[in-house]
């Protein structure tokens, strides 16, 4: 991302330090130092270190949403026939473009990263990274794949369930690749197999 004036690089550099820290552990003249300001300077930008915390919030979040609107298939218009019509090897390339960019795109790793820490310490918090992670996701798949059943597409299954065995795998390789990043290459290979065993599974023509 172009950081563009002294307001953002103060988020950016703040969503850094609290990833590595926490929000506690992160002072407001920790933040003006990694911005190379004086801490009244910072003041004149932002009225407190919660302030600061949720423009990182806010603005991380539109980020996410472009990326979330890029890699998915769109339900408003054919998805059903994007999906019908792409071969296993299109597939599995838009999904783990995907999984690189929510890896190696560094806002989005260090605002998963601080979502993680914080969400037992602030309700909102935990309620944003369900939403993001989980709630949103599957509320996304669940519609992909009724249209998918609904079509003949499929096979005839539960949606929800159906979205529950295509998308626990990608998030647990996700946590397992920010736990381990030396990890990532296997991890991609992993997330090939299972999405290319997940179609012969699910889709109702390779019966």
């Amino acid at each position: 991302m172009i950081i563009k004036n002294t307001k953002e690089r103060i988020w950016q550099e703040a969503l850094t330090l609290f990833s590595e820290h926490g929000f506690d552990g992160v002072s407001v003249k920790e933040i003006a130092h990694a911005v190379g300001i004086k801490d009244s300077s910072l003041y004149n930008h932002y009225k407190s270190k919660q302030e600061i915390f949720d423009t990182i919030l806010f603005e991380v979040c539109d980020i996410l949403k472009e990326a979330n609107n890029t890699f998915a298939l769109p339900l408003a218009g054919d998805a059903g026939d994007i999906y019908t019509n792409s071969s296993v090897e299109d597939l599995t390339k838009m999904y783990v473009d995907a999984f690189k960019f929510y890896l190696r795109n560094e806002t989005a790793s260090k605002f998963r990263k601080l979502l993680i820490t914080e969400q037992h310490m602030h309700q909102h918090v935990g309620d944003l990274y369900n939403e993001l992670f989980f709630d949103s996701p599957m509320k996304y798949l669940t519609a992909l794949f009724t249209d998918l059943i609904q079509r003949g597409t499929f096979i005839k299954a539960d949606p929800y369930t159906t979205a529950m065995h295509f998308y626990a795998p990608l998030n647990s390789l996700i946590r397992r690749s920010d736990i381990r990043p030396d990890l990532e290459e296997e991890n991609i290979v992993y997330l090939e197999h299972h999405i290319k065993q997940f179609d012969q599974i699910y889709r109702a023509d390779s019966k």
